[in-house]
């Protein structure tokens, strides 16, 4: 017991080593010690090994993505470039296709200016383009002012520190250095507010000009309003007809069943699960034939074997000889009551003429609702003899159901499931879901016969088309009704396919609970993910870990690059990828909570994911790493902590370094590669043997959700907002990572993404406004650690530009909140003023150069009405006196008499020379000759020739609406005209109209889809028409021979 190698605690307390504790004298006079902070400072350092780490397989990656991209783009083009295929892009024009070589489509990409973006994709596709290119010019810009002065400073500062903790605001140890930090933050954030302030003016004014162009003026989404919460007083066509006036074109008021909802949905899955099940069966029935043409090569491969000939015909005969099933009827005989059943078997006659002319007069509801299709049908059967019994086989086949098939495979291989409704019991899949269809379509046809009466399915919302997008604009911009919440929603430009019809569905009272229930979830979500972020950013700080928990020490063993690729590699990516589930979770709480449309989804998405950005990926972020680097030391000196946290909450910034490499390269290099859209239509698509759906996913391009896409560069502009001046490292690699996703997604916009819907550029506003989060927090990080340093000057001048940020956004609210979202009542009549004001000035300069044409002499001079005589030298002089007269103004009552007179006299004074002085100098030739060097031009002989610093100085002069108006040419974009009296262009519900599914099986050469097509049109639509089965199975489809093509309507 006495041991010391049992107490091995106690040894190590006792053994002080002190000689080699820094600590010890480190407070005495005259002391060397190096004192505690400096001394764990050291210790605490990122090393670039961790970046290092990281950017090893980021180069990797990038290289390979580099090399696939080069060698699959010229040989996938529906992969790399879906746009540019004509069948596609209809009734569109597709975007120009590049060269087909390595490197050769690279010039022609960059020459496509972004405007095209704007007038063949979306308005939201090219504000995300434009914020990228925002995020990188204010990165760029930081750059600029703050490394060539923080950089040195920091170096300098004397606080011990290396490698990239050298160049942060933590190696700085003089508090009076930090006044450079100070004023750069002045100067950058400054920028970054005039920046905010200049991008909301340019929003306003391209959107304007964007929707008032005549290509979305014609839109019937243009002209709709939604209106939700409507009374059920007001569920009255008249009565809103006489609420908004003659200005209401069409009033519809939609109605929508949950039952009928859940009727069709079931018809869809009916549907596909038949489609399916009749493909399998085509499948192994044309197996089974290979199978035996190949065992018998003499066989003719148009006859069925012999004794698959004599199993069916008894087969059959036992079927269809049972004279109850006749006698009453029986559903396998009345499905084919449109033709006359043949079946020539040996014995007396099944069924009589009179008793089959009695099955063909059967009537039901389902007959009655689609007698013209059935006649149309019947007509289509007797010009095409491929679907007419014996479907070009032998006569002697009976046309019962599977009879073709049947002569190739047993019953026993049909395609089968158990059905729950059925007790799990075994159901063959055709017979049962054709049964299912036809009770489907009679249930579906008296549901909405029960609905159109007015006796179910009434909806609190209307659908409102004006005559012009004029009056839908005053429409939507008046307050519509006296109580709260009702009638509160109106929304402009939504398209039907947009309208989310289970939320119109919903009653205020329902609305109010479902909103406050998921907003209590998101809040409570952000709370709890805080917990997987801690853990990614204790991670990320290795060191402080293994002292946390011992056990953890094995990774110090590893070598070097796999330790930094532990720490800098796996934290950033396993955060990215938490971060990445977010956004569905969210656009479901948007769904449940009621929202009408699927933008306002999107914006509620982007919002909520904003919040989750800043909280998890930042704020969670930093202060884990930086205390799990801090804590221990604070716990040994508690004294010490303003010190240690000050030093440490800087080095949190090397986390963000791997961070922004990661996310800006592997979602470039993901979207750059489109594996999903690799996998589905080069791998999937040739293992998928269902036409229609193969059809479908070629057909339809990936709509991007801009919800989720806007938030992750907002909170890397965050990021990067709050490290310039205390980590100005980021800022670089934010720009040169903002500026790689710029390219991609501008090829991605042109060349792969979905133009069809958008929110009309309500997204670009909404990330702007988040980009002050970031000064928010960028300032309040630059004061807390001014205190820790105790520079105080410096906290009391941050806090008054703070002050200033909250009075500049609160007005930026109040100013162009309202111009966002509606569209002036000014704008036509501005335009009208701009022309009138263009063909003044015109006829004037025509008016000069007349008379600069004029004859000259004396005699003409002597003539000339317009002559002046000293007339000139009169008004330059009463002008000189005007002007002096503004110069020495003198304000007050009583002249020189008070001090108030005296403090007004000489402040109009001062102005006024300054005012001149300041003009003069501007106009001097000298400071003239050297602004127009660098391109600035001043003076009134350059007002008409407005240069790069002019308008990004005034966006609001040189590009207002009339200006920006020029970038959508109407000439470029096809004319809208509607179609009368089209489904696809009313406000109903789907459940309303919904067509019954139209199938698309292949064609084979057992003629098995023959019968299949002539059995189950009976039920609804099929073809067999653009898909081949061939010889070894696989399914061919010819899109542009697709059955199942939709009207695609610009709405």
């Amino acid at each position: 017991m006495d041991d010391p190698k049992n107490w091995p605690w106690l040894v190590a307390r006792l053994d002080l080593n002190q000689g080699n504790d820094p600590r010890i004298n480190s407070t005495r006079n005259d002391s060397n010690g190096q004192g505690t902070l400096t001394a764990t400072a050291n210790s605490k350092s990122p090393s670039l090994a961790k970046l290092g780490g990281t950017f090893i397989p980021i180069s990797i990656i990038l290289g390979v993505t580099a090399i696939l991209f080069l060698f699959l783009r010229p040989r996938l083009k529906r992969v790399y470039a879906p746009r540019t295929i004509h069948a596609i892009r209809r009734p569109f024009e597709p975007s120009p296709e590049l060269p087909n070589g390595i490197f050769n489509w690279v010039v022609p990409f960059f020459r496509i200016p972004d405007t095209y973006i704007l007038n063949t994709a979306t308005i939201d596709g090219f504000f995300f383009v434009r914020y990228l290119k925002v995020l990188r010019n204010i990165c760029f810009v930081g750059c600029v002012l703050a490394y060539p002065i923080l950089f040195p400073i920091n170096a300098t500062g004397g606080n011990g520190n290396y490698q990239l903790s050298a160049l942060t605001i933590g190696n700085v140890r003089d508090p009076n250095k930090l006044y450079a930090h100070l004023f750069v933050a002045w100067a950058f954030f400054g920028f970054v507010l005039f920046t905010i302030v200049r991008e909301c003016i340019y929003y306003v004014n391209l959107r304007q000009a964007y929707l008032s162009s005549p290509h979305y003026a014609e839109r019937i989404s243009s002209r709709t309003m939604l209106v939700t919460g409507l009374p059920e007083k007001y569920q009255d066509e008249a009565r809103l007809r006489k609420l908004y006036g003659d200005s209401a074109k069409r009033i519809y008021l939609p109605r929508s069943s949950k039952a009928l909802a859940k009727l069709v949905k079931e018809r869809e899955q009916t549907a596909k699960r038949l489609e399916d099940a009749e493909v399998k069966l085509i499948k192994i029935t044309n197996q089974a034939r290979n199978r035996y043409l190949k065992k018998n090569p003499n066989h003719p491969p148009s006859q069925p074997p012999t004794e698959r000939i004599e199993e069916q015909h008894a087969i059959d005969i036992e079927t269809a000889s049972s004279k109850k099933e006749l006698a009453v009827g029986s559903p396998k005989l009345t499905r084919f009551s449109s033709e006359k059943l043949e079946v020539d078997l040996p014995g007396p006659a099944l069924l009589s003429n009179e008793s089959i002319e009695n099955l063909q007069h059967r009537h039901s509801d389902e007959t009655k609702v689609d007698d013209a299709e059935k006649k149309d049908r019947h007509v289509a059967t007797e010009e095409d003899l491929d679907y007419v019994h014996p479907y070009g086989l032998h006569d002697t086949l009976p046309d019962v159901r599977g009879s073709v098939a049947g002569l190739w495979i047993k019953t026993t291989q049909r395609p089968h499931h158990r059905p729950i409704g059925n007790f799990l019991r075994r159901v063959d899949t055709i017979r049962w879901t054709r049964n299912r269809l036809r009770e489907l379509n009679l249930l579906i046809f008296k549901t909405r016969r029960v609905v159109r009466r007015g006796e179910a399915g009434a909806v609190s919302a209307a659908f409102i088309e004006f005559d012009t997008q004029e009056n839908a604009q005053a429409a939507q911009q008046i307050l519509a009704h006296h109580r709260p919440l009702q009638m509160s929603v109106r929304l402009l430009g939504i398209r039907p396919d947009e309208v989310i019809w289970s939320s119109l569905r919903m009653k205020w009272w329902e609305l109010i609970a479902r909103r406050t229930g998921i907003l209590a979830l998101v809040l409570a979500a952000i709370v709890f993910w805080s917990v997987p972020a801690a853990i990614v950013g204790m991670v990320s700080n290795v060191e402080q870990l293994i002292k946390l928990a011992p056990f953890l020490s094995w990774i110090r063993l590893l070598p070097k690059i796999i330790n930094g690729f532990i720490q800098g590699f796996l934290p950033a990516l396993a955060l990215s990828l938490l971060m990445a589930v977010v956004p569905f979770m969210l656009r479901f709480c948007g769904r449940v909570s009621g929202l009408p449309s699927r933008h306002r989804v999107e914006l509620f998405t982007q919002n909520a994911y904003f919040a989750f950005q800043v909280v998890q990926v930042f704020l969670i972020t930093t202060l884990t790493s930086a205390a799990s680097s801090a804590i221990t030391d604070i716990i040994k000196n508690p004294l010490g902590a303003k010190e240690l946290l000050a030093t440490s909450l800087p080095n949190a910034s090397d986390f963000y370094l791997s961070y922004i490499l990661i996310q800006c390269v592997l979602s470039g290099c993901k979207d750059l590669l489109q594996i999903f859209a690799f996998v589905r239509h080069v791998v999937l698509a040739k293992i998928t043997d269902n036409p229609r759906s193969r059809y479908k996913a070629w057909r339809e391009l990936t709509t991007p959700g801009w919800g989720g896409i806007f938030p992750v560069y907002s909170n890397m502009g965050v990021i990067a907002l709050s490290y310039s001046c205390i980590s100005p490292l980021v800022l670089i690699f934010a720009a040169f990572g903002l500026w790689f996703v710029q390219i991609i997604w501008k090829y991605k916009l042109i060349y792969i993404l979905d133009s069809t819907h958008d929110s009309k550029g309500l997204f670009y506003p909404q990330a702007l406004l988040h980009l002050i989060v970031g000064l928010y927090l960028a300032e309040i990080c630059m004061i807390g650690l001014f205190a820790l340093n105790s520079s105080f000057p410096p906290v009391v001048l941050m806090l008054i530009f703070l002050l200033f940020t909250v009075l500049v956004h609160m007005t930026i609210s109040d100013a162009i909140a309202p111009l966002l979202v509606s569209l002036p009542q000014t704008m036509k009549i501005e335009e009208e003023i701009q022309i009138e004001e263009k063909q003044k000035a015109e006829a004037a300069s025509a008016a000069d150069e007349e008379a600069s044409q004029a004859p000259t002499g004396a005699a003409s001079s002597y003539y000339d009405e317009a002559q002046s005589f000293g007339e000139e030298r009169i008004e330059s002089e009463e002008e000189e006196e005007e002007e002096e007269e503004e110069q020495h103004v003198v304000t007050g009552t009583r002249a020189m008499e008070g001090a108030s007179s005296v403090r007004s006299t000489a402040f109009a004074w001062f102005k006024g020379s300054t005012k001149k002085k300041v003009k003069e100098e501007l106009e001097s030739p000298f400071l003239s000759h050297w602004l127009g060097k660098i391109g600035i031009n001043i003076g009134p002989e350059n007002a008409g020739k407005p240069n790069f610093f002019q308008r990004f100085l005034h966006p609001e002069e040189y590009e207002d609406f009339i200006a920006l108006r020029k970038l959508i040419p109407a000439d470029s974009l096809p004319n809208i005209v509607y179609p009368e009296s089209n489904k696809y262009c009313n406000y109903a519900a789907p459940d309303m109209w919904a067509p019954k599914p139209s199938l698309w099986i292949p064609r084979d050469e057992a003629r098995v889809s023959r019968q299949e097509v002539a059995h189950t049109r009976v039920y609804t639509s099929i073809s067999d028409r653009g898909a081949v089965l061939d010889k070894e199975g696989r399914v061919i489809v010819y899109f542009d021979q697709a059955p199942c093509e939709e009207p695609r309507l610009v709405m």
